[in-house]
């Protein structure tokens, strides 16, 4: 292809790459999006749903949720859409475990309540909840097959191209612009590359940067029949972040409940349907038939009465953890770290990846943006320890 045919090629066509390809198109940059994976398929989309919530525990996650949200109503708008149910999300857990997370709402201004126990359970009376619940009501659970397709259409909507069936081998760092050397010999010149092809990303930047070693996250799924369980008041997403050492602190001379959960637990409703998730990392030595599908069906016995689960036919899947990383070298951008949030992210984390493009280019960011308020820092490569 021709030099400069491309201001930003971007090598990854899943919901980080697809997210930054859409962000460059709207800004009139010329992209190419490459992935090596078939176009009936395209790079994962992940099981299926994804809990979608503002606010989190960590202060830069939770800025980059933030951003998120203000992106996701502009990509349903575009896409004519809804690709994010509103369902409210509750985390509960023992006072000490919710915490932090409350500490950043408070900070991060984002609106929520902070209930007991008893007064959840008022609410939703086929949950059994932990000690303290926060309610995020702007919060809700993503369709990540939809969300996938929307962004990767928004992009070829506002210009850009998308190849698939393209394997990338490796990226090389220019002085002035990068290249991208494609498996089958061809290559790819433009002024930017942006990586986003999650565990293969390493590899491709051998001699650019070394990355953090990701973490392999395995998650363990349970569809329920969860038809009639709350009598009729629809599920919220919920994360029950049981903590067995914080359940005894806050119970005191009482000692900790008998049969406290062992293990927590997240739930992705969808209309009647309900899906819980427990979540291992990592995950080197464990495998499918690890004991967590049992351990989910006596959670919901527990914690959903009248929900009734099968633990025979659980759904395993793994996922990419680790330091997330939205930095730049050069002119090759970074993007990884985002797997184990599904799309939750993804919105935000294309914004602030075309930021980086952009600066790579040579464009000034304009001021007062929506990304001021995001400390890039916590995402960078020298914050991470990796080494150029």
């Amino acid at each position: 292809m021709a030099q400069d045919e491309y201001d930003v090629v971007v090598v990854g066509a899943g919901a980080t790459g697809a997210a930054t390809a859409w962000a460059l198109a709207r800004r009139g940059r010329r992209v190419l999006l490459l992935d090596g994976a078939p176009e009936e398929t395209g790079a994962d989309a992940g099981p299926g749903r994804d809990v979608v919530r503002p606010g989190h525990a960590d202060l830069a996650r939770c800025r980059l949720a933030l951003l998120s949200h203000q992106w996701w109503n502009l990509l349903e708008h575009e896409a004519g859409v809804r690709l994010v149910e509103p369902t409210g999300c509750v985390e509960h857990g023992p006072v000490g475990a919710l915490r932090p997370l409350v500490e950043t709402l408070l900070v991060t201004s984002v609106p929520f309540e902070y209930l007991t126990g008893p007064e959840a359970e008022l609410r939703w009376p086929g949950m059994r909840f932990d000690d303290r619940a926060v309610v995020q009501p702007a919060a809700g659970v993503a369709d990540a097959a939809a969300t996938l397709a929307a962004l990767r259409g928004q992009a070829l909507a506002h210009g850009a191209h998308v190849r698939f069936d393209a394997p990338v081998a490796r990226v090389e760092q220019g002085d002035h612009a990068a290249r991208v050397h494609l498996a089958d010999g061809a290559s790819v010149d433009a002024r930017v590359v942006v990586t986003c092809a999650g565990a293969a990303t390493a590899a491709l930047l051998d001699g650019v940067v070394r990355l953090p070693e990701p973490v392999v996250v395995r998650e363990t799924r349970l569809r329920t029949d969860a038809l009639e369980a709350l009598s009729g008041t629809s599920w919220p997403a919920f994360v029950h972040r049981a903590d067995p050492v914080a359940h005894r602190s806050a119970r005191g001379e009482r000692g900790p409940d008998a049969g406290y959960p062992a293990l927590s637990v997240r739930g992705e409703p969808a209309g009647a349907d309900l899906t819980i998730v427990h979540r291992a990392e990592p995950c080197a030595d464990a495998t499918p038939t690890d004991g967590f599908a049992d351990l989910l069906a006596a959670y919901a016995r527990q914690c959903l009465p009248g929900v009734s689960v099968d633990a025979a036919t659980p759904s395993v899947t793994e996922r990419l953890g680790g330091p997330v990383v939205l930095d730049r070298v050069g002119h090759v951008v970074v993007g990884v770290g985002l797997g184990v949030h599904g799309v939750a992210l993804a919105p935000g984390a294309g914004q602030v990846l075309a930021d980086l493009a952009e600066d790579a280019l040579g464009i000034p960011r304009q001021v007062g943006t929506d990304e001021d308020d995001l400390d890039r820092s916590r995402f960078s490569l020298a914050a991470l320890g990796a080494v150029v």
